[in-house]
């Protein structure tokens, strides 16, 4: 099963790198936020000015070793892209059968996901939020099978700083990875309290090391090939001015009121992003998981308070005590994820909030359907599985946008209707 599972998932991630690679090339420009970081990356490229320092370095030294493989041209820029895409989806797969052990619920959910127009169209444009997401869904991977893994101590252990290494990375393409990482140390902190899921067994000191003290090593050390290739001191007082600038231009930065979009307005936008490829969430997905969103933190609230109820009687419940095991981790995890990348914009000082920003949370959406429709024990209508109509569904959607997206050219790009 072992073998079959982590075959699945090389197949995800090779047929969608094929899928998302097809016609990659167009349109033949920058669009959107794609000059900001292929400038970036030129200037790794050169060895010259940092020409895009208001962002953390990696990711956009991942799209200069693209350019530098295969050229300084459109499919050269986005080429990265579409590998952490590819990389991305196989995580998906691989976390939702790792929280639900159902084989066929989690090729639904990388279905789901690969429909869902936010994963197609940011794995075809050179810019930062797939990179810093294919690390955290990775990250988060690792950390789930630390504690739900039947396996030795010193495997839950690499598991945990392997987790840690990979938020660091994560951090250090964008810094809007910082939520779900502190999401997890706060899930962490949470299970070691109440002696839940193996973490007591890590230990406090490895939990710390490898969820503080690696991801920092790592988000440092990701600044040391930007230092050598600028020639500037690889030094705190370089890394602190660095992180700094990145701050303040956050901060200051105005954004442009043409493009920018109020985060409570993402979750039900029926318009286009016409500059980004046409992107806008597949209604099916989006919606549909929004709400099953919802129960899963009914379900999760239902059960806290249950179990609040029975510790008050002196009482315990078999569904109470079973709040942050096995039972209830999966509804857990997907409402705390998708609401810190999704909430992060109520408190961030930043004052552009873009559309493609709803990605990250965008992709825990297909996963909280099928733990709804597992949970339920796939139900049926009119004699189908509802999770084979949600797929024939989404795909419909997906193919009526898919000529935009893809940024197919006329008469095709109208194939199925013109947008309005």
């Amino acid at each position: 099963m072992k073998n079959r599972i982590a075959l699945t998932a090389s197949i995800l991630g090779v047929l969608s790198l094929g899928f998302f690679l097809a016609g990659i090339g167009k349109p033949g420009i920058c669009i959107y936020d794609e000059p900001l970081y292929v400038k970036g990356a030129r200037s790794i490229l050169s060895g010259h000015q940092d020409l895009n320092p208001e962002h953390a370095p990696l990711a956009k030294f991942l799209i200069a070793a693209a350019m530098k493989i295969s050229g300084d041209t459109p499919f050269g820029w986005r080429l990265a892209s579409a590998l952490f895409g590819a990389i991305t989806l196989a995580a998906i797969f691989l976390w939702t059968y790792l929280l639900l052990r159902d084989y066929a619920i989690a090729l639904t959910a990388a279905g789901l996901t690969l429909l869902n127009n936010f994963l197609f169209v940011m794995s075809r444009v050179a810019m930062l939020d797939v990179f810093y997401f294919a690390f955290v869904i990775w990250a988060v991977l690792a950390f789930t099978a630390a504690i739900v893994l039947e396996i030795n101590l010193a495997w839950r252990r690499v598991l945990v700083a392997t987790s840690g290494l990979l938020f660091g990375l994560g951090v250090a393409c964008k810094w809007t990875a910082v939520p779900t990482f502190a999401a997890v140390v706060f899930a962490a902190a949470i299970l070691y309290v109440r002696n839940s899921n193996h973490v007591r067994e890590i230990g406090a000191t490895t939990l710390a090391a490898g969820l503080i003290f690696v991801p920092i090593a790592a988000y440092l050390l990701a600044y040391w090939p930007l230092c050598y290739r600028f020639h500037r001191p690889f030094s705190l007082v370089e890394l602190v001015a660095m992180n700094e600038f990145i701050w303040r231009y956050h901060v200051a930065c105005q954004g442009n009121p043409t493009l920018d979009v109020p985060w409570y307005r993402w979750v039900f936008r029926t318009s286009p992003e016409r500059g980004l490829d046409y992107l806008m969430g597949n209604f099916i997905v989006v919606w549909g998981g929004f709400v099953a969103l919802v129960i899963c933190g009914w379900r999760l609230l239902r059960s806290f308070i249950l179990n609040s109820g029975q510790r008050f009687s002196g009482k315990r419940s078999s569904e109470a005590s079973s709040i942050l095991h096995s039972g209830l981790l999966a509804e857990g995890l997907v409402t705390l994820f998708y609401a810190v990348n999704l909430l992060q914009w109520l408190f961030i000082p930043q004052k552009r909030h873009c559309y493609y920003y709803y990605y990250p949370p965008a992709m825990f959406l297909g996963i909280a359907m099928v733990i709804v429709l597992h949970r339920a024990q796939s139900p049926r209508l009119f004699g189908m599985r509802i999770s084979i109509l949600l797929l024939l569904a989404s795909a419909l959607f997906f193919l009526y946008c898919y000529p935009r997206m893809a940024a197919l050219q006329s008469p095709y790009d109208c194939m199925f209707g013109c947008w309005a």
